[in-house]
């Protein structure tokens, strides 16, 4: 395509996907524009496809791809100043404009949950961690909880929750379109220490003669995140009225000074008498009979917790344990932790995508050690049906226990530190042996059914290499220029490792054909050479992926895994620029295989002849080839 054709062909393209209006912002690949639009469902795939130029389109990941081909890099130019989008304009995650799409109420409320903690989750099940080595070095005597060491390390694992509200506060703002500053400014006046430590001083405080109810809001969720909301709608407000010189100032200071009183007066007591009412009647039909009452709160207390339900329960646990010498419901509870870990085993053994795996098992580690929230919000909420099997396996075990009337004879931890607590004093009992076998039961019964209702994330993984069949024999280059007749043209593996067919490329463009015929191959070093000689036409900023032109006119593309333009130039170093002569051999980038599979990604190398369609054949070779060797063969 001329350069002259990209401006028409760019106009086209954003008034297909919904005008610069619906187009937070675009960014490229190699092959793709990859747009970030504020509702992807307004494009017409079949329209956008039909547009001259338009390869194919496709939608995953948060991005709403079109596919260009090799040129794409100069389209680019004329779709960003076409959609009014600047070079300093930012990438803005799916998560940040999400919850502006048409969708259920049901779906809205679980995707700003996610978008909330998703970016949370390596600190939490760090926390998690450190809390269960923590456990166990107070448990032999190491450490002492008043020593400095101990202080500063449980400080690293507690504050991500501790302080919750503001970390929480600041995603809410961006998610609902406001400023995360003063989101995140609510949360802290949630948990400044003066304030509460008035409020929960004899006689209590009062806002403008209304009496401020006493509560925590530490470790907190729900709050807020229904304070940011309404902080979002009064910010909406205040700018309709408050002049544009006088909003930088003002809008700020109105909505914090409504806000922040409405969270300590309405909001936060709203949930209390919420979860006093829950309380009440969960216990009422554990006292009734333990086993509905167990099986209930086995399987519904991480919800209750979720939600910030929980705190109303507390009190009367902690009075069965100080009166009694044991508490029969806080037995059960505990099984909830187990019920979380198992799904975390069956989501992490059920998919084939490092980066979910990782995940899985660094949320098993964080669960076992008693800390769920990473479970819960980066496995179970995401993929709801799965906090489902929690819920299956937390009631089984829960109603096993409540009827064999298991007790918990003191305070511990959860998962594995609340065996401990299980024993009686008097000795072993039903107690401890049934809590194990529940705490078991409630484990493999979720993650059996996580491991059957998880998707297994194939379409995001690596491949199995398949070979093709094929009697063709490998030669190396000088023997491949004495056969040519000129009537061929020899492409050699620009990288060491196994050829697999196009159609099993771990990428739908790829392997469709879309770009053109021609191989993959799984790496087995980590430089890229020239498969022929020729000029360099094109090399990605990402450095991830070149494309070249033989003396003949070969069009090729050499693509560096899958996706991996995410990693922003991380772990590729690029050797040539475009318009470059090389020969064969000559090495054009190195990337680190490391880093691409530590990132999540296929480092899958995509050798893709682009303009296939100008020759009869394209033949490949699919077996084990090293630098220089023929991987494929075009006739003419």
């Amino acid at each position: 395509m001329a350069k002259e054709d990209y401006g028409q062909l760019a106009k086209e393209v954003v008034a297909a996907v919904g005008g610069k209006e619906n187009i937070v912002n675009v960014t490229n690949c190699m092959t793709r524009l990859r747009f970030v639009l504020k509702d992807d469902t307004i494009p017409n795939k079949d329209e956008v496809s039909k547009i001259k130029g338009v390869k194919g389109v496709m939608n995953q990941g948060g991005q709403y791809q079109v596919i260009i081909g090799t040129h794409v890099s100069e389209v680019v130019k004329f779709v960003k100043t076409e959609a009014g989008i600047t070079e300093n304009s930012k990438a803005v995650n799916k998560e940040d404009y999400q919850v502006m799409k048409k969708d259920s109420l049901w779906n809205r409320f679980f995707k700003v949950i996610s978008g909330c903690i998703m970016p949370m989750i390596g600190p939490m099940i760090a926390g998690g961690i450190l809390k269960g080595i923590l456990v166990i070095l107070t448990t032999a005597g190491v450490l002492a909880k008043t020593d400095g060491t101990y202080l500063v390390l449980y400080a690293a694992s507690d504050a991500i929750m501790y302080f919750m509200p503001i970390i929480v506060g600041f995603s809410c703002g961006k998610i609902f379109d406001c400023n995360p500053y003063t989101t995140a400014a609510i949360g802290a006046a949630l948990v400044y220490p003066d304030l509460v430590a008035a409020i929960a001083a004899e006689g209590g405080i009062t806002f403008l003669k209304i009496p401020v109810a006493a509560a925590s809001y530490t470790n907190t969720f729900l709050p807020i995140v229904l304070a940011g909301f309404v902080a979002s709608k009064l910010e909406k407000l205040a700018k309709k009225f408050i002049p544009s010189m006088l909003q930088l100032m003002l809008v700020p200071t109105f909505v914090l000074a409504v806000t922040v009183p409405l969270s300590w007066i309405v909001i936060g007591p709203v949930m209390n008498t919420v979860s006093s009412w829950l309380s009440k009647g969960v216990f009422g039909i554990f006292g009734m009979s333990p086993l509905i009452g167990g099986a209930l709160l086995g399987a519904f207390w991480q919800l209750v917790v979720l939600l910030g339900l929980h705190a109303a329960f507390i009190p009367i646990l902690m009075n069965n344990l100080f009166s009694q010498g044991y508490d029969p419901v806080n037995a059960v509870l505990g099984l909830t932790v187990w019920a979380l870990a198992g799904v975390t085993l069956g989501y992490a053994l059920k998919n084939k995508d490092p980066e979910k795996r990782g995940i899985g098992f660094g949320s098993l580690a964080s669960a076992l050690c008693g800390v769920t929230e990473p479970a819960i919000y980066s496995i179970a909420l995401p993929n709801f049906k799965l906090f489902v099997c929690a819920w299956i396996g937390g009631g089984i075990s829960g109603g096993i226990l409540g009827a064999l009337g298991g007790k918990m004879y003191t305070m511990a931890g959860d998962g594995l530190f609340r065996i401990p607590a299980m024993i009686n004093p008097e000795g072993l009992d039903i107690s401890f042996y049934g809590f194990i076998i529940c705490a078991l039961i409630s484990f493999a019964v979720s993650a059996v059914l996580a491991f059957i209702m998880a998707d297994s994330g194939v379409e995001e993984a690596e491949q199995v290499a398949e070979q093709m069949d094929t009697d063709m024999n490998n030669h190396v280059l000088e023997e491949n220029k004495m056969i040519s007749d000129n009537k061929e043209t020899i492409i050699c593996a620009p990288v060491s490792g196994k050829v697999i067919c196009r159609e099993d490329i771990p990428d739908e463009t790829f392997a469709s054909g879309i770009m053109g015929e021609g191989v993959g191959i799984k790496p087995e070093e980590e430089i890229i050479v020239a498969p022929f000689d020729g000029e360099i036409t094109s090399v990605v900023d990402t450095g991830h992926a070149v494309g070249l032109t033989s003396s003949d006119g070969v069009e090729l593309l050499i693509h560096v895994g899958v996706d991996t333009v995410k990693m922003q130039g991380d772990g590729f170093q690029v050797f040539v620029t475009e318009g470059q002569k090389v020969k064969t051999g000559e090495k054009l980038l190195k990337f680190d295989r490391d880093k691409i599979r530590k990132a999540g990604y296929s480092d899958t190398t995509a050798v893709l002849v682009t303009n296939s369609d100008d020759y009869s054949s394209v033949k490949t070779v699919a077996e084990n080839v090293k630098q220089k060797d023929t991987v494929i063969i075009i006739e003419k």
